[in-house]
């Protein structure tokens, strides 16, 4: 599956150019809550990488996707988790690591990642739990998804569809198609 070959080479690539000081590199599985932010605060400095969604590219297997790789710092002040110290690293060093790793990676039989932008993320919640987050958002142009291969598929067992044809005093058209499975 080429989505998860890209996060997984996205997480490799973050942690060669941090050097291990991560504490965590992992996907993210959806959307960010309050209670992930506060969970990933206790791993910080950490990465996290989550699919985005896709545009369709030039025809229906193959597609733009869009990926977010997430740089959680935490500290005293504001200071501190931007720019780190002496213990630990700062969004800012991340940063200064990840952006150009990101930008030259190449991710072999599917293609280049892209940069697009850099966002400070989750300003105001970020402020009372004493964390930053910065979002570096990229793209890979003309992913594939790969065609169905037929002979792998299970048998069609049951097709069944209702149409809407009239008003509501006209009864749903019903369609069923039932193929007897294979021996």
């Amino acid at each position: 599956m080429h989505i998860a070959a890209v996060e997984d080479a996205i997480i490799a690539a973050c942690n060669t150019a941090l050097d291990g000081r991560a504490r965590q590199a992992e996907s993210l599985p959806g959307g960010w809550s309050l209670d992930m932010l506060k969970s990933a605060l206790q791993f910080a400095p950490s990465v996290f990488v989550a699919y985005q969604g896709s545009d369709i590219g030039s025809d229906f297997y193959r597609h733009n996707g869009r990926f977010t790789v997430y740089v959680v710092s935490k500290g005293a002040d504001e200071l501190r988790r931007r720019r780190g110290n002496t213990r630990i690293m700062g969004a800012y060093d991340m940063l200064d690591r990840l952006v150009p790793a990101l930008a030259v990676l190449t991710i072999p039989n599917i293609g280049k990642l892209s940069l697009a932008s850099i966002d400070n993320l989750f300003r105001d919640a970020m402020f009372d739990l004493g964390g930053t987050v910065y979002g570096i958002q990229c793209k890979v142009r003309s992913m594939s998804f790969a065609a169905p291969d037929e002979d792998t598929l299970n048998d069609f067992v049951t097709w069944h569809a209702e149409h809407e044809v009239g008003d509501a005093d006209t009864p749903n058209a019903i369609d069923e198609f039932i193929v007897q499975e294979s021996p």
